[in-house]
Formats: C-alpha cells, structure tokens, sequence
C-alpha cells in the first residue's frame, strides 16, 4: 500500500473545497500560491494529524556522494516520526563553492602578481588548444584571475586536472 493510499485511507471523507481558508490564508502570507493538488495533500495530511512547524527557514539533505539538495523556506508537517516537506528542491554543489571562495581569496590577495604577466598573453596566442574534459567557466575564470591566454589556461588546467585554484596559482607564481 503506498503512502497516497493510506493517507486516502485514513482520511475523513472530503468536503467542498471550500472548507479550506486556512491553507489559502498561509499561502497569501509568504507569496506562494497553493495549486490544487498541493491543498488536498496538506489538508489530508493535517486530518491524520499533522501540525505545521513554523521558525524552519531551510531544509538540507545530503547524500553518501556528495550532492546536496536544499528547500529555503520551507513549510514543514510533522507528526510522532515523521516529517513532510513542501518546498522548491534545488542542488547546491559544495565543492564548486569552495573552489570558487578560494579563487576570489587568492584573487584578493594577489592582485599585483596577476597584473604582471600581460606578456604571457601575448606570446601564446597560436592554434586553439582542445577543451574536451574540461569546464568552460573554469577556464574563463582561470583566464580572468591570472590574466593569461586561453591556451595557457588550458594548458594548466589539464596539469591541475581541471584545479582552477591550482592553475591560477601556477599561472601567477
């Protein structure tokens, strides 16, 4: 038996659809708009005898591989053990922010260094090297902190396995 079945099972037989001002007043509140389907769950799971949670302001659920999937501002039902979460579900990549905090650390600290090599720019402007295995927005950023040519970014991206921290260290040591 599924969860939409025993939620079905043990709820009081439904009304009019008029007997729910309470979930249209709370979505008038935060500036979400309930569609139908979403009403009918949280009404029928309020009759099992859920109780809206109020003061959660984000929901994370991390997984064995790393990902992260965040809910901000959530609306959370709980009851005895149980918890049901209403909310917009977006991935959040920790690694790509951490990578791109110590870029913009690095970058902050060493402005003079990066400025010095526009030479390096210059003299590597020959055939494009290939991209494949490789992210486009690191290269841009690597170019960008290091003020180097695409090609030497590239270059050093490949020796860092796509690193861009490392790269733009190597680049402006």
């Amino acid at each position: 038996m599924s969860m939409t079945d025993k939620l079905k099972a043990n709820a009081v037989p439904e009304k009019k659809e008029d007997d729910m001002p309470e979930l249209e007043e709370q979505g008038a509140d935060d500036g979400h708009t309930f569609n139908r389907n979403e009403k009918k769950c949280r009404k029928a799971l309020m009759k099992v005898g859920m109780k809206q949670l109020s003061g959660i302001t984000r929901v994370t659920l991390k997984k064995r591989d790393g990902l992260i999937f965040v809910i901000d501002d959530p609306e959370v039902l709980n009851s005895e053990n149980s918890y049901a979460i209403f909310g917009e579900l977006k991935l959040e990549d920790q690694n790509r922010q951490a990578q791109m905090e110590q870029a913009k650390k690095f970058a902050a600290q060493a402005p003079a260094k990066a400025v010095a090599k526009p030479a390096a720019a210059a003299k590597d402007d020959g055939e494009p090297l290939p991209e494949e295995g490789l992210t486009p927005n690191h290269i841009s950023m690597v170019m960008d902190h290091a003020n180097c040519s695409r090609n030497a970014a590239i270059r050093v991206l490949r020796e860092t396995n796509d690193d861009m921290v490392q790269a733009v260290m190597k680049l402006t040591n």
